[in-house]
């Protein structure tokens, strides 16, 4: 319900304000014209519907006041977000290449594209302070993380296209550019 009365600015899609515009809108108008739908004879309950009435009207009116501008921001955030994907030049690179640069790497992360968006993969380890040894390596695609490689490979051989996968940056560096 919080939400509700909040401008959400991170939107991309136009369902939700909208929906939000058409109950509000609907609240208003059953208000607006409750008396001719229903017949309340009994003055303290006319009374009572008339002040929940007049609540809902006035959160309607907010609703609409805060949907409105997340109209445009949703408008916004998928231009933005078509702009950023089509200034992205991604390099194909072999997915045995990416997969021995892994292993052979005790941190090292790929930006890789799939469809329209962009998902990290790599190896991470740790190491004491002071110290350049490494432990505890892991391998992670997107949020998942994984202990053997193998388990890695599977993950990562669903984003190949032709053996391929696209990637775009490797440790920060474009891959054009490494």
């Amino acid at each position: 319900m919080k939400k509700l009365f909040e401008l959400q600015t991170n939107l991309t899609n136009y369902a939700y304000p909208l929906v939000k515009i058409i109950v509000s809108v609907l609240i208003i108008l059953f208000s607006i014209f409750r008396n001719n739908l229903f017949v309340i004879t009994s003055k303290p309950l006319n009374i009572l519907i008339t002040v929940i009435c007049c609540v809902a009207t006035v959160s309607s009116i907010l609703c609409i006041y805060i949907a409105v501008p997340e109209l445009f921001y949703v408008y916004k955030n998928k231009k933005a977000k078509h702009t950023k994907f089509r200034d992205m030049s991604t390099v194909p690179f072999d997915f045995e290449q990416i997969v021995c640069l892994v292993k052979d790497n005790d941190i090292i992360e790929f930006e890789i594209m799939v469809n329209e968006d962009v998902i990290k993969v790599g190896a991470s380890s740790d190491c004491k302070v002071g110290s350049s040894v490494f432990f505890d390596k892991r391998f992670y695609v997107g949020k998942d993380e994984y202990l053997a490689v193998e388990k890695f490979k599977e993950e990562l051989l669903r984003f190949t296209i032709d053996g391929k996968i696209n990637v775009i940056t490797i440790d920060g560096v474009k891959a054009e550019k490494w």
